[in-house]
């Protein structure tokens, strides 16, 4: 049985057939079946429609248009109403976006874009594709002034890399005495005593 092209489309009937061959292939498959059905029937309801064209939606009442050369000119009031005047406020320093991720800035000690990333709303506990919060860098690298500020902002004391290290495994692996000694007055907890779940 061919199919006859309907409202002249000859796509339609290129697909229809190609479904129709796909069905005698795969008949004996039931879920096969009820796809192409599915399928057939989105063809013929989308494919068997003339295109419409859009329509418009007609005002109520035909308004005139007066042409722009027979148009009264506007007419300035007599009395202009005085309007206040409002404050601008002026930026004193534009805000800038640090070039370093919180993650670099807090390992080398760029205390100022990590004061940016944390005005600017990055939550201190992001991990990156390591399991490393910014903490962990910083600790291991000694900056004791990140390390609190970090702290100060939220960030989890006890937070776990992917292999399960904290902040402070990296401070005493690294010989931060001073970093640790902060780290432990926040509660901090070397991975050993985590998993021991020493108090």
């Amino acid at each position: 049985m061919q199919a006859k092209p309907l409202n002249g489309n000859k796509q339609w009937v290129r697909d229809y057939n190609w479904l129709k061959q796909l069905a005698a292939m795969n008949i004996n498959h039931p879920g096969m079946t009820i796809r192409l059905t599915a399928v057939l029937a989105a063809i013929l309801l989308v494919g068997c429609s003339k295109p419409q064209p859009p329509t418009v939606e007609k005002a109520a009442k035909p308004v005139a248009e007066t042409p722009v050369h027979l148009a009264p000119e506007p007419v300035e009031p007599a009395v202009k109403e005085a309007r206040p005047e409002l404050p601008v406020d002026k930026p004193t320093a534009k805000l800038k976006t640090p070039e370093v991720s919180l993650w670099e800035a807090a390992r080398t000690g760029n205390i100022e874009a990590v004061k940016l990333h944390l005005s600017g709303g990055f939550d201190s506990n992001t991990k990156d594709e390591g399991g490393w919060v910014p903490l962990h860098g910083a600790s291991g690298s000694g900056q004791k002034e990140i390390v609190e500020l970090l702290l100060v902002n939220g960030a989890n004391v006890n937070a776990t890399a992917l292999s399960g290290k904290t902040a402070l495994d990296y401070a005493v692996k690294a010989g931060h005495k001073e970093t640790a000694d902060l780290l432990r007055q926040h509660g901090g907890k070397k991975r050993a005593e985590l998993q021991s779940g020493v108090k």
